[in-house]
């Protein structure tokens, strides 16, 4: 479930990223390779390129993709398995 719910977080923090970013911006990349892959490696490098940002610019791209969410529930329940983690 984590893996699924942290594709679409991620997901929604590029698609914010794309509206408040200039285009070919670093983060833009490294968030989609996280939302991709959601290894740890993609996620660290994302993680770093959300660090490197100016808080007021990635606070920005936080609650637009917390709202990207929200409007959007069904993403998030898609990555969800009552029955419990198959392996």
């Amino acid at each position: 479930m984590f893996d699924t719910i942290g594709s679409a977080f991620f997901d929604a923090l590029r698609r914010a990223a794309e509206r408040h970013l200039e285009h070919g911006h670093p983060c833009i990349e490294a968030l989609g390779a996280a939302a991709r892959g959601a290894d740890s490696a993609a996620v660290a490098a994302a993680q770093d390129a959300l660090a490197a940002l100016d808080p007021a610019i990635m606070n920005a791209l936080m609650a637009e993709a917390h709202r990207l969410l929200r409007e959007d529930p069904a993403r998030i329940l898609g990555g969800w398995n009552p029955a419990g983690v198959s392996h």
